[in-house]
């Protein structure tokens, strides 16, 4: 169909709404032309009267009766002609040629069918419906066939491309330029996505195919992530093993069991040769924190038996001083007995220089609370004497 024809097509289209139109309007008018004859009938009911009866009107409507009609058979089987017509030419080869024209030429005969009048023929409006139904048919099976032609094609030039792509990206060529590899992949996808449906058997063959290609991306793609993080723990253990013999055992044991939680987490993404190598490493780390364990066990040890000794010998000297102070107390007791009153100031000054070292003695738990006692009773007797020669001065 050539372009001529279409404009002439859609020319036709515009004139037959136009006539449609005037039909219209014609109803219309012969519809107030019928009500205003029914007036002159309901007065010739009434006496009759002089003036003559308006014969002109009635004319009028009587031909317009007898001539719409007629128009109106000749533009139905005029239609039917040209459905007649366009079932012969329009064969199936020629619509899958021309299915844009072929379907303008349906939308035509479905416009111009819906101009046929109420009043047409049965039996001719059937005919004409049932023309236009088989030429829809007809075009509608070409171009569903026509679009699964289409959609086959798509799918094919898909797996095409697919498979090319399994050919290409290997695991060790994936491995090469992952990110060439990544990007070609989303590509593929985006393609994927976009896919025309309806095939099961292709749509099948695409998915297992994709899968494929998608499970060998995510492996490399792991396997490059372990890589970087099983060098990140390598650089941590370095580090460990660096600081190891300037840090103390508390401190290391902690970053050892964070060294122990990253591996854990790591172990199933690497393979045999990097976990044999992140397990060597740790090792070396748990020998060297064991040998500072022992280190600082026996630096510990040897703190506590200094500490001890010291305690000791602390003891021991302020035991040996407290039996010292009772015999100074002792015969301080017996000096004041046959004392004077003149003696009371230089009595009651070294009273209270033996009251000071009391009391700096008793608060260490080396003087019992018995030895306490009996010196407290002995300090407050020798108390009350000085006050005996001071009232006597």
């Amino acid at each position: 169909m050539t372009e001529n024809t279409i404009k002439s097509i859609k020319n036709y289209l515009k004139t037959v709404e136009e006539e449609q139109k005037q039909i219209e309007s014609r109803e219309k008018m012969l519809s107030s032309e019928l009500e205003g004859n029914e007036k002159p009938k309901a007065v010739l009911e009434e006496p009759p009267k002089t003036e003559p009866k308006p014969e002109v009107p009635q004319k009028d409507v009587v031909l317009e009766k007898k001539k719409e009609p007629v128009v109106e058979i000749d533009f139905a089987h005029d239609l039917l002609g040209k459905t007649d017509r366009v079932l012969r030419k329009y064969s199936a080869a020629y619509i899958a040629q021309n299915i844009e024209n072929s379907q303008l030429m349906l939308e035509f005969l479905e416009k111009t069918s819906t101009l046929l009048s109420y009043n047409t023929e049965f039996e001719l409006r059937g005919r004409i419906e049932k023309n236009i139904e088989n030429f829809k048919n007809l075009v509608e099976t070409v171009y569903k066939t026509q679009i699964k032609a289409i959609n086959k094609k798509v799918l094919e030039e898909y797996l095409y491309d697919l498979d090319k792509a399994l050919r290409r990206y290997s695991k060790l060529q994936i491995e090469k330029d992952p990110k060439r590899a990544q990007y070609d992949y989303n590509i593929l996808l985006e393609r994927k996505n976009n896919l025309p449906m309806g095939n099961p058997t292709y749509e099948m063959v695409v998915s297992k195919r994709f899968e494929e290609f998608e499970k060998r991306i995510h492996l490399v793609t792991n396997e490059i992530k372990a890589k970087k993080e099983c060098e990140v723990i390598d650089l941590h253990i370095r580090n460990f093993l660096k600081r190891a013999e300037r840090e103390d055992f508390d401190t290391l044991y902690k970053e050892y069991k964070m060294l122990i939680e990253e591996y854990r987490l790591l172990e199933d993404k690497l393979d045999k040769a990097e976990v044999a190598s992140v397990k060597n490493n740790l090792f070396r780390c748990k020998e060297r924190l064991e040998r500072i364990k022992d280190s600082s066990q026996k630096e510990t040890r040897k703190k506590h038996v200094v500490e001890e000794q010291k305690k000791k010998e602390e003891y021991l000297g302020i035991r040996t001083f407290w039996k010292e102070y009772i015999n100074d107390l002792k015969l301080f007791l017996e000096g004041l007995n046959t004392a004077t009153s003149a003696q009371y100031f230089n009595l009651y000054e070294k009273y209270s220089s033996m009251l000071e070292v009391f009391y700096n003695l008793v608060r260490n738990d080396m003087i019992s609370k018995d030895e306490s006692h009996q010196a407290t009773q002995v300090l407050e007797y020798i108390e009350g004497q000085l006050e005996s020669l001071r009232k006597g001065i």
